[in-house]
């Protein structure tokens, strides 16, 4: 099976930093096949920076273009009692798929994630809830036993915990897992993963998904091709939000403001790759 490219969207603000809704309708219109879905609010949608009603919203806008079945509408927050409240704003727009990451900020141990997890769970009713763990940003390392215990149907693993990929793999083999972790499509997909949660391919797809082709295809050479332009993405982009918003903007959506505090991005590097 093919490996599936899930762009990670970025929240696109005006210039006032007020949800822009035209432009993320454009952003999202123009990644409708290109990629094969999305996931919204989530760390490249600086999730920490919206309120419930931006995320609903959000939400909305994903499903509207691309539909239940390829969005995945995160619904993570640093308290249980939000978690469950985006989670059933979510199911109100009519989202089916929902990723959920650990609590955050106040250090947990393994019960209080399974807690967090379960309420959530319990919430979403029959729709599929997956894990989001970040270790790096949330400072909770789950590891794949303890993530064996929560009842999820599988999750994406971003950071220190895609490194750990084939751990998950071995420990939930039945569940479906996404890479963070952009150029990883060939091994996640020799893995047996689902594919990659991937933040640049929101500004340059093709690399992605025909690398994603490419290994299905098992043609080495358009594989190596593929793997040199994602790999050439990643290092013009660095790897962040800001580099991102700023490639999208470039694309021509939005303005590549950012509501959370971060460096300027790469400019020039970005556009250099762009014009290569």
């Amino acid at each position: 099976m093919r490996a599936e490219v899930l762009s990670a969207t970025p929240t696109l603000f005006r210039d006032d930093l007020v949800l822009d809704e035209g432009a993320n309708t454009a952003l999202l219109t123009w990644l409708h096949g290109r990629v094969d879905g999305v996931f919204v609010a989530g760390t490249t949608g600086e999730f920490p920076a919206l309120d419930r009603a931006e995320r609903r919203t959000l939400a909305g806008l994903a499903l509207d273009v691309f539909g239940a079945d390829r969005t995945i509408v995160h619904v993570g927050a640093a308290s249980t009692r939000e978690a469950v409240s985006l989670t059933r704003d979510a199911l109100a727009a009519g989202a089916t798929r929902l990723a959920v990451i650990t609590p955050y900020y106040l250090p947990v141990d393994a019960d209080t994630v399974r807690r967090h997890f379960a309420a959530v769970r319990e919430a979403a009713g029959d729709a599929d809830v997956y894990g989001y763990l970040f270790p790096d940003r949330t400072g909770v390392t789950v590891s794949p036993a303890e993530f064996a215990a929560t009842g999820l149907r599988g999750g994406k693993l971003s950071g220190a915990a895609a490194a750990r990929f084939a751990d998950f793999r071995a420990a939930l083999p039945d569940a479906r897992f996404w890479s963070g972790a952009d150029t990883d499509v060939a091994a996640v997909a020799r893995g047996g993963g689902a594919g990659v949660v991937s933040g640049l391919s929101s500004a340059f797809p093709e690399p992605f998904t025909d690398l994603a082709a490419a290994v299905e295809a098992g043609d080495a050479e358009a594989e190596r091709t593929a793997q040199s332009r994602a790999d050439a993405v990643r290092a013009a982009l660095g790897g962040t939000v800001e580099g991102i918003k700023e490639a999208v903007r470039q694309r021509g959506f939005g303005n590549g403001r950012l509501r959370m505090p971060a460096p300027a991005p790469p400019v020039e590097r970005i556009a250099a790759y762009a014009r290569s």
